[in-house]
């Protein structure tokens, strides 16, 4: 059994690793020697091969025997697949969470987004993981107030290629001040629990995601 400190330590290397994936301070494709991260996380070599385990569960890297740990690669075929998933899932999600999504959740999303359209309009620098996050976040609760609890079980499935995607698609200032107006239409529509509107602008928005993704790294 894994002592508590056993497990602090790989829970440290993962979170550390997790972070400059998410970050893109890690890159893609980019190897993970475990001596440079016991060395960056100081932890032993142990925990960081726990970490790294874990870390391959969850699609955030992958290992190749006799060779190492990198960073996993996110291909042309996976957007389009994650993405035709997601255009067909979450507008049909839409159609019965419109409905069923607590007040008090739309009041706190909605206010989340609009403090980040203040700071958009005020020039302030955002970070891009927080504008994923918000977005997860809003995504997320639409597919958990669904009636098919399934959809929520699938797109949830796919959480580490979609939260990564989302923050490839919002890489300047113009990127995220579209992406905080995209996301406030689609509170709008829910706080009209309006099942139609609120299924065609999600479907419209999650084609746009795609496609600042393809424009921006697959057909530049």
């Amino acid at each position: 059994m894994m002592s508590k400190n056993e497990k602090a330590s790989w829970v440290k290397a993962y979170n550390w690793i997790k972070e400059g994936i998410d970050s893109c301070a890690l890159k893609m494709g980019e190897p993970l020697p475990e001596t440079f991260i016991a060395n960056e996380t100081g932890v032993s070599r142990t925990p960081v091969r726990e970490a790294l385990r874990v870390l391959e569960q969850d699609g955030y890297i992958k290992i190749v025997p006799l060779k190492g740990a990198f960073v996993s690669e996110i291909s042309l075929e996976d957007v389009r697949e994650i993405y035709d998933i997601r255009k067909l899932l979450e507008p049909f999600a839409a159609l019965s969470a419109a409905n069923r999504i607590p007040d008090s959740e739309i009041k706190e999303m909605s206010a989340e987004w609009e403090r980040l359209s203040k700071r958009a309009e005020n020039g302030e620098e955002i970070d891009f993981s927080t504008v994923a996050d918000c977005d997860l976040k809003l995504h997320f609760t639409i597919a958990k107030y669904a009636t098919n609890r399934r959809i929520g079980a699938i797109l949830m499935s796919y959480h580490v290629q979609i939260k990564r995607f989302q923050r490839l698609s919002a890489q300047s200032l113009a990127d995220i001040r579209n992406s905080i107006e995209q996301h406030i239409i689609i509170l709008n529509c829910i706080k009209r629990r309006d099942p139609k509107a609120l299924h065609a602008c999600l479907y419209d928005h999650v084609v746009n995601s795609e496609g600042y993704i393809m424009k921006d790294y697959f057909l530049r």
